[in-house]
């Protein structure tokens, strides 16, 4: 069966369009309207790398989350690139949860588990504060705050699970 996925991946503020399928344990990928290429996926010290081949060029990706919201800290062949990534659920989940609130918002990158609430509703945070601590892959993450405000929701409990995409701290922006 094949599977596929779309993002959007906005690159130095241009947005491009990627589409990645599965399918008998081979993954393609393709970039706007590129050819497509094989994707090889390996973990690397439980990060998020790639060897990514492109006809015949190849590049090694690697890319660590930052924020909530599909911020990455991305290299491609060791060279720093500014990135974010958001695939189509965590898009619409992303504006809905926004236009509602006004604010930010922190969510699952991954399937995990929240191991600790680290704010209260109501509370002030600012830009790089703790916020929430979720395990997954039995490594806990750290989440932190991506804004100076307040903390208007927090939609999830510790211990419960949560899934790529779900909203886990809601923060209005504070001027």
């Amino acid at each position: 069966m094949r599977l596929t996925k779309r993002y959007t991946l906005t690159v130095d503020g241009v947005e491009i369009s990627a589409e990645m399928a599965s399918e008998d344990g081979r993954t393609e990928i393709r970039i706007a309207d590129t050819e497509a290429g094989t994707l090889d996926a390996r973990p690397v010290l439980g990060g998020r790398s790639w060897s990514l081949r492109l006809g015949d060029r190849h590049h090694l990706i690697h890319l660590t989350p930052l924020d909530g919201k599909g911020g990455m800290a991305a290299t491609v062949n060791g060279r720093p690139v500014p990135m974010t990534v958001l695939d189509e659920l965590r898009a619409l989940a992303l504006s809905e949860v926004e236009a509602r609130d006004g604010g930010g918002v922190l969510v699952a990158d991954i399937p995990g588990l929240v191991v600790e609430i680290k704010v209260k509703v109501g509370q002030r945070v600012a830009p790089g504060e703790p916020v929430i601590v979720v395990e997954a892959m039995k490594m806990q993450n750290e989440l932190t705050a991506g804004i100076d405000g307040v903390v208007t929701e927090i939609p999830v409990v510790e211990g419960q699970a949560v899934n790529p995409g779900d909203a886990l701290v809601l923060i209005e922006p504070q001027e």
